[in-house]
């Protein structure tokens, strides 16, 4: 199920080292676990998991070295557990961290030592937990759980991996490194923390499965920093022309003018041959404390970047909307057919949720979690050759007033083709919606109801009776 592809060795302290921690996590040996992922092949993708370790925790003793000189040492062991989700099968590796140095006065309670690990994964759903011990004995100094949803990257498609987040990136690299990736030093940030010590945001991205037009590619890069309330605060575009079908991205944003909070950094790629396009996400912390904090938008009151509307484009954002139209007020319905920019759909889309899940109050039956339940549930159960999900009478139904209490299925027949009878009890006491297969083609029809504001056709039956 997994393969080991490389692992962290022994590090120089001058290299792992990172700007003072702002958290209040400084007492943890864990101080930060995050990862990323990147393509290996068509069926196999490579997870790179960063950790930041506090060294002042470790307990360091004197060494001799062959040139008689005196170090100090650590170790510590980091055991990774994971399971498939789907099959229960587990996994565990472990990696040892031996650590040098030749003093203990660059060691403080906000340093931090970074280790990369990098394992193959086939695509699918795992949870995880690392376990941090002293590297002589079985003593846990720490632990942290993590969620992977580890995704395929096809190579006939336009993709993008993870975005990282960096401390350092730079052309000096060896075979030694082990931060080298594709002839760079690449040193991950894993507590996503910019500002005051560290100003500019570094990103490590790369992009798989470009068109080739006569042996070339050619597409634009944007790279956006965006607000907790939608904003594009910073933006960086440019145009590249190519011969490969895949390239590393390097983002660079001098952010030391943001004012303290949560921000997101997008990535979006668009392939000036095949006309698509592709996009990722991720989320950072900027500590400015000498920065003053911008006004609030009239209006807003939501958190955008941590809704899940931020990573849809419009084409998504569109079809959810209409789908929850029966939610939605004349005015709410008017004004959203008028808005043009994707951050303000996305920004509607938050507010409108944020009000109905208040209303409804967590797992409600009109409330974000449940439509969203529903949503998928209709795309992947009634979606036809020629129409998602959502778009049939049944998916309509189905999202509207949820799942029907009772279903009685009539197959087709002889005399009949096939029907469905689907009863809510708790409705208008009671009311039935009946749909038919009047093509053929398992595009079932709604053709009547006793719901009031529904098709209403006590003479249904003329639809489905067919001559024997």
């Amino acid at each position: 199920m997994f393969s080991k592809v490389g692992t962290v060795a022994i590090f120089s302290m001058s290299v792992a080292l990172l700007h003072p921690d702002t958290s209040r996590s400084q007492s943890k040996f864990l101080s930060a676990v995050n990862f990323s992922e990147f393509r290996y092949d068509s069926t196999l993708t490579c997870v790179e998991l960063y950790t930041a370790l506090s060294p002042a925790k470790l307990a360091f003793h004197s060494a001799e070295k062959v040139d008689t000189t005196t170090a100090l040492v650590a170790s510590a062991k980091l055991i990774y557990q994971f399971t498939n989700v789907a099959t229960d099968s587990a996994f565990t590796f472990s990696d040892e961290i031996p650590i040098s140095i030749s003093d203990t006065s660059s060691i403080s309670g906000s340093s931090k030592l970074v280790t990369i690990t990098r394992l193959l994964f086939r695509p699918g759903r795992y949870s995880g937990a690392i376990y941090a011990e002293f590297g002589d004995s079985t003593t846990v100094l720490d632990s942290a759980n993590l969620r992977l949803e580890v995704r395929n990257f096809p190579g006939s498609m336009l993709t993008l991996s993870d975005i990282e987040l960096c401390s350092e990136i730079s052309n000096e690299t060896s075979d030694k490194d082990v931060y080298g990736k594709n002839t760079l030093h690449v040193v991950p940030n894993p507590k996503a923390i910019y500002g005051l010590g560290m100003p500019v945001l570094s990103s490590y991205a790369e992009v798989y499965g470009l068109a080739k037009r006569a042996d070339s590619t050619e597409y634009a890069i944007t790279w956006n920093v965006i607000d907790t309330y939608g904003r594009i605060v910073k933006s960086r575009s440019s145009h590249g022309l190519g011969t490969s079908t895949s390239l590393v991205e390097l983002g660079s944003m001098n952010i030391s003018d943001l004012a303290s909070g949560k921000y997101a950094v997008e990535l979006l790629v668009a392939d000036s041959v095949s006309r698509g396009s592709a996009f990722s996400s991720q989320y950072f912390f900027v500590y400015n404390p000498y920065v003053k904090q911008p006004p609030t938008p009239a209006g807003t009151n939501v958190d955008v970047i941590s809704s899940p509307f931020f990573t849809m484009g419009g084409e998504e954002l569109d079809d959810l909307f209409h789908a929850a139209s029966y939610l939605a007020s004349p005015q709410q319905s008017s004004f959203y057919q008028k808005l043009e920019t994707l951050d303000a759909k996305r920004a509607f889309m938050a507010q409108f949720w944020n009000e109905q899940n208040r209303k409804e109050g967590f797992g409600g039956f009109n409330s974000w979690a449940e439509f969203d339940k529903r949503f998928t549930y209709v795309n992947q159960k009634y979606k036809t050759a020629f129409r998602a999900g959502w778009l049939t009478d049944r998916g309509r139904v189905y999202i509207d007033y949820g799942q029907p209490d009772d279903i009685d299925r009539h197959p087709s027949t002889a005399g009949s083709k096939p029907y469905e009878i689907w009863s809510y009890n708790g409705i208008e006491n009671g009311v039935v919606f009946i749909f038919a297969d009047l093509t053929g083609f398992n595009n079932y029809a709604l053709i009547h109801s006793t719901k009031q504001g529904e098709v209403d056709d006590p003479d249904w039956q003329r639809y489905v009776q067919t001559d024997q």
